[in-house]
């Protein structure tokens, strides 16, 4: 029988060279659980990165990935910027001291406006943690778009 070159990633929704240790050592229905979580946060990052540059449109910017569009903060504020209408402060630079300020900023204001943030910190956003930046941007979206504005997924008014 001839080794199959896809057999890793049929077998564990990866290519070989991605493949942890722990991963292998994993049952096959705990590895269709850990593909399935894979797929909806890929599902979730796409779909809110459209809605982050519908929002970002309004200002002139956009974001390619989700997780590396937010890490100086830049795009985050112009973003809660055009949702709120009010102007925020931001650092200028380009050192990861500034990033992180940024998006601090950013996270002090949502609590301002009584947006609860649970576990969310600024250094794990500039670092593009993949779980919390989702979680972020899904606060920001139930926040502004659905509880605010009352309006549909994509800001219409259907």
């Amino acid at each position: 029988m001839a080794f199959d070159p896809d057999y890793y990633f049929k077998e564990y929704g990866l290519p070989q060279s991605e493949l942890s240790i722990s991963m292998l050592q994993l049952d096959p229905a705990d590895r269709a659980v850990h593909r399935i979580a894979d797929q909806r946060d890929a599902v979730q990052k796409k779909t809110f990165t459209k809605w982050v540059n519908k929002h970002l449109l309004k200002a002139g910017r956009r974001i390619v990935d989700l997780f590396e569009g937010f890490k100086d903060g830049h795009n985050l504020l112009s973003l809660l910027e055009v949702l709120s209408g009010e102007t925020l402060p931001r650092e200028r630079g380009r050192m990861k001291f500034h990033q992180i300020q940024n998006v601090q900023i950013a996270l002090e204001f949502l609590r301002r406006k009584g947006i609860r943030l649970v576990n969310i910190r600024s250094d794990e956003i500039v670092d593009g943690n993949p779980k919390l930046t989702l979680g972020l941007v899904w606060t920001i979206i139930l926040h502004f778009q659905i509880l605010i504005h009352g309006r549909g997924w994509w800001g219409g008014d259907d």
